[in-house]
């Protein structure tokens, strides 16, 4: 587990629920590859409609990778000019309110600020109206309205205020959901890297032997190619890292909203730690954190809130957002193939849209169905190499 400000202020029990294993089977019903939230979100879909017997397949823990690396946000309103139809994003933001409500998160309902350049505000008026048009809320604001909302914030200009967006500890949320996975039988099996993935099944070979299943669910992130290469599809996935920062604890009110700079976001925790960042570097799987991010980091902070800029930083910590060519994920049956389904690429949006995309995955394997607003998601929208 990274050493990530979530994973600093896990409880005992969450820890324990990310770090426990169940022997890899012989068999399943559905096989789903990853322990993220977007796999886990898969698995409670398909258990919520009695899918049979399912079964997580992970190479590390619960949560080990692009969700444990987040930044817990949850920013239904920013994002949803982004996400195609305007279904799309209603229909997610209901799905995660029933998530919420079920399984214990930290969920921090903020708001968010987006600061606007100088001479841009027709712009953002215009983005805010196409906003409202879309069913959320947005505003631009400046002056003493901004100063009231965020205190401690420098800032001349004016900033677009989405009060629907919030954040979440995304470890206690992917806890609590393996948790009642278990409960209902589901299997969750850790340090189980899929070395091969069969079409005969399908089935999926591990270090603990073959697993064969009547379907197989690919919710491995930026990895996710890495599986598909093996049937001769290749979506256009790849990592990119990002880095993030924290403080220790502070009292509530430090930062009151999500405050998204030129570069970087920033907010407070639940808890009360201060976190930051958000960096787009395009490096393949390399490892780590580089010091030259983390100090641009720390300068756009001391920019934005002088009054805080002296802080010291307990933590910092990187992360594979698994971004896909066209900035829409990757979901639904694998082209060409029977029992395989994809489930990937989400880049900033896996908290968002975990619980959508596991109803997404179970209504095609359980009935068949694709729901129209969510076919830009479509896994034909690749085709395989030397096909049109």
């Amino acid at each position: 587990m990274r050493d990530a400000i979530w994973s600093r202020t896990l409880p005992a029990a969450s820890r324990a629920a990310l770090l426990a294993s169940d022997p890899v089977p012989a068999t399943a019903d559905v096989v789903v590859v990853g322990a993220g939230l977007v796999g886990l979100c898969a698995a409670l879909a398909l258990r919520r409609r009695q899918a049979g017997d399912i079964v997580v397949v992970d190479r590390g823990a619960v949560a080990g990778e692009s969700t444990g690396a987040s930044a817990g946000g949850l920013w239904p309103s920013h994002e949803c000019l982004d996400l195609g139809p305007a279904a799309v994003a209603a229909r997610a933001v209901d799905l995660h309110r029933d998530l919420r409500e079920r399984f214990p998160c930290d969920y921090a309902p903020s708001g968010l600020l987006e600061l606007v350049e100088a001479g841009k505000a027709d712009q953002a008026r215009a983005r805010a109206e196409r906003t409202r048009r879309a069913g959320f809320e947005a505003r631009l604001i400046d002056g003493a309205e901004l100063a009231e909302r965020e205190p401690g914030l420098r800032h001349s200009g004016a900033a677009l205020h989405f009060p629907q967006d919030g954040s979440l500890h995304p470890l206690k949320l992917a806890a609590a959901i393996a948790r009642w996975l278990r409960a209902n039988g589901v299997r969750i099996c850790l340090g189980a890297g899929v070395e091969r993935l069969e079409r005969a099944g399908p089935a999926i070979r591990t270090a603990a032997g073959r697993t064969s299943a009547s379907a197989v669910v690919l919710a491995a992130g930026a990895w996710t190619p890495l599986l598909t290469r093996l049937l001769g599809w290749e979506p256009p996935i790849r990592p990119v890292r990002g880095t993030l920062v924290a403080t220790g604890a502070l009292p509530p009110g430090a930062i009151r909203t999500i405050v998204m700079g030129r570069k970087y976001y920033f907010w407070q925790l639940a808890r009360g730690p201060l976190a930051g960042g958000g960096s787009e570097e395009d490096l393949g799987f390399r490892e780590g954190v580089d010091d030259r991010i983390v100090a641009d980091i720390r300068r756009e902070f001391a920019a934005l809130f002088p009054g805080l800029g002296e802080l010291r930083f307990a933590c910092c910590w990187s992360g594979f957002r698994p971004f896909c060519e066209g900035a829409q994920p990757v979901i639904g049956r694998v082209p060409g193939e029977r029992g395989i389904y994809v489930c990937a690429g989400h880049f900033r949006r896996g908290i968002l849209l975990a619980p959508l995309s596991g109803e997404l995955v179970a209504d095609e394997l359980l009935a068949g169905q694709v729901w129209g607003p969510a076919k830009p998601f479509r896994p034909e929208r690749f085709p395989r190499a030397g096909k049109d």
